[in-house]
């Protein structure tokens, strides 16, 4: 191999790309437009290139689909050679222990339905190379190579991170851990996406620029999870997205939604009673698509409309004795109170409510209720004018805190026992201060909530892709089955059920967040101690809801006789997996979008001579105690070390976290 050769196979996929734009001019003057798939066919040498790289491949050991993302994205890519390639995909997938000769050719089959060219072959080819191959070589023995007429308009940053189309989820990513994830991600599948939009461009894996747009960072945990073992509702929604970004956000909006219409359970924490509801908060820049978020406010809408009826019938009774009673004379209305007005009922609170409008539609709802605002600046709004700040009430919801208030119609006293409140908001990165402003930093409403970071897709998808059912439709139909166990739920209201975490999960969370705790605040300070704190409840929150949703299952869906409903084992592993990710999405809205008094926090596009020194020094995949003995080598005191490795993740982005005290350095 010349080592002065750098390949670059989106180069290779376009090596002639002028025939192929004469041909392209050609088909269009003549007035027919080209056909993606087929205008043009590639010729017997690729298919001949592809079979050689895959030897190369099997020679060296490599197996570059053990992940579901990566197999998935290996058989588009080999689909667009046509139906003579299955027999290479056989090949690679059969690298993996979790081979099948059956599911591995259904996966086939899908592949070449379901192609539509967003992935190319020039995606095989990077994984190729990332696994070793030479391509170079390769590339010289089969140098009049037709080119891949899709390259110019695949977005390559999401290539890199395994998130472009995925289908549905199959055995095939079984018993993934946290080993199985260290190892892809050093063969170059990493869980943290913010910086690798590696092959851009020219297909090298550029280096991480500190100065980057802090809003792209984003990492994905649906990817990490067993989707089959997941509670059959969250199932079916999340199956409606094609890819991880799409199915973390349906997780968080489901799960978050949920949380506020969820009677009848509520959990032991930390020696109080807390029930399901909790606070989510996703950034999303310009070209995030944020619309499915929209759409989840369907899984609700059943529960709406049946308190809204419910109030419809309150209010035409009231309206039939109110005429009654205005019909009598004055001495007969003398005689009889007046009949009272129901109060207006919803689920939803208004954002822009002011804050005795918004403790009254809680109220009025039995103390549960939603605030769902996709634009976030609407109580942003709110919360800066006197009569809208309830930020105080917020952040006593959020622990179901009593809150009191007068009103002074009528000289009305309302007490507030046990408020149980959701929060799902969207906004922009540059939104995110705004609402969460310094004040709200330091009186804790911002470490109330969960954080998720999406990124932007500047890439035109096809709008008129087969739909038999709008996304909506199919949201609202799993929303109808939701509303069954609600039912059932409400009948526990007046003895509601405890649910618990058994004595080994109990453990596993304990020394979990016993871990974290040390680490983000060895990381990034003290303030990071509520953070972590506030997580570990949500965290055992979003179990709560995770394993009310798995009794939909069941026959009946609540067990009459028993007052404990204990959390399942998947449902167990699948949130903790969820906060893992998370953590490291906090720490990312901590580190550069929220405002915060931090004096070590470095300003410069570069890194100081110190941090450096110490990123030099520490290996690609590296842990804290191995931190802790290079800093000692360099003589840089620990406590400033360890925020130097917090800045090398959350900051700079140019390290991944990847579990408590484990690192890793990016390409």
């Amino acid at each position: 191999m010349n080592n002065n050769t750098i390949f670059d196979p989106m180069a290779w996929a376009a090596a002639t790309g002028n025939n192929k734009t004469a041909n392209n001019n050609d088909q269009t003057k003549s007035g027919q437009v080209p056909n993606p798939k087929s205008a043009i066919p590639f010729i017997g040498n690729e298919l001949e290139k592809a079979k050689a790289t895959v030897e190369e491949l099997i020679r060296l050991g490599a197996n570059i689909a053990e992940s579901y993302d990566d197999w998935w994205n290996c058989g588009c890519a080999l689909a667009e050679l046509g139906p003579e390639a299955g027999n290479l995909f056989h090949q690679i997938s059969s690298q993996s222990t979790k081979y099948r000769e059956t599911d591995c050719e259904k996966k086939w089959q899908e592949c070449l339905s379901k192609h539509d060219g967003r992935i190319t072959i020039a995606t095989f080819y990077k994984m190729a190379q990332n696994a070793g191959v030479d391509l170079s070589a390769i590339g010289r023995q089969f140098p009049s190579a037709p080119s891949n007429p899709h390259t110019a308009g695949i977005n390559h940053s999401e290539v890199s991170n395994n998130n472009v189309y995925q289908s549905e989820n199959t055995d095939y990513n079984k018993g993934i851990d946290d080993n199985s994830i260290l190892a892809s991600q050093t063969s170059g599948n990493s869980l943290g996406h913010e910086g690798n939009a590696g092959i851009e461009g020219n297909g090298e894996s550029d280096s991480v620029n500190p100065s980057q747009d802090f809003a792209q960072y984003t990492e994905t945990f649906s990817d990490k999870l067993d989707v089959s073992r997941l509670p059959t509702m969250l199932r079916d929604l999340i199956e409606t997205q094609t890819d991880a970004e799409g199915r973390d956000k349906v997780t968080l909006a489901t799960l978050t939604l949920y949380s506020g219409a969820m009677p009848g359970v509520y959990g032991i924490y930390d020696g109080k009673r807390v029930y399901p509801p909790f606070y989510t908060l996703i950034d999303a820049p310009s070209g995030a698509d944020k619309g499915v978020i929209s759409d989840c406010r369907q899984l609700v809408k059943p529960i709406e409309w049946e308190i809204r009826k419910a109030y419809d019938s309150q209010l035409e009774e009231y309206q039939q004795e109110y005429a009654k009673w205005t019909a009598l004379d004055k001495k007969q209305r003398a005689s009889q109170n007046e009949p009272v007005k129901p109060p207006y009922r919803s689920l939803f609170i208004a954002a822009n409510s002011s804050a005795t409008s918004a403790y009254q539609a809680l109220s009025d709802n039995n103390e549960w209720g939603i605030i769902f605002e996709t634009e976030a600046d609407t109580l942003t709004q709110a919360l800066k004018q006197d009569y809208g700040d309830y930020s105080d009430g917020l952040r006593k919801a959020f622990h179901h805190e009593a809150i009191s208030y007068s009103r002074r119609k009528d000289d009305e006293h309302v007490n507030l026992d046990c408020p149980r409140l959701a929060a799902l908001l969207t906004c922009t990165p540059g939104q995110v201060p705004q609402l969460l402003s310094p004040q709200q930093v330091e009186n804790g409403l911002a470490n109330r909530f969960l954080f998720y970071n999406l990124k932007s897709h500047h890439a035109w998808r096809n709008v008129f892709a087969e739909c038999n059912e709008p996304i909506a439709d199919r949201f609202l139909k799993i929303g109808q089955r939701y509303l069954t166990l609600y039912h059932e739920l409400e009948k526990q209201m007046e003895h509601p059920i405890q649910f618990v975490l058994s004595i080994e999960q109990q453990k596993q969370f304990n020394e979990y967040f016993s871990g974290l705790l040390l680490e983000q605040i060895g990381l990034y300070g003290e303030q990071l101690d509520a953070f972590v704190k506030r997580l570990g409840l949500t965290t055992f929150r979003m179990a709560m809801v995770l394993t009310v949703l798995r009794c939909e299952e069941r026959a009946p869906m609540l067990d009459p006789l028993s007052q404990t409903l204990v959390c399942t084992e998947e449902d167990f592993q699948t949130v903790m997996t969820i906060t893992n990710c998370l953590i490291n999405h906090t720490t990312h809205v901590y580190a550069n979008l929220l405002p915060h008094d931090d004096t070590q926090k470095h300003n410069g596009v570069l890194l100081s001579t110190t941090e450096k020194a110490l990123f030099d020094a520490l290996s690609h995949e590296f842990t804290t105690q191995d931190g802790k003995q290079v800093a000692k080598k360099l003589g840089i005191p620990w406590k400033s070390a360890e925020r130097y490795i917090g800045f090398f993740v959350s900051k700079y982005h140019i390290a991944n976290r990847i579990k408590n005290g484990y690192y890793m350095k990016k390409s």
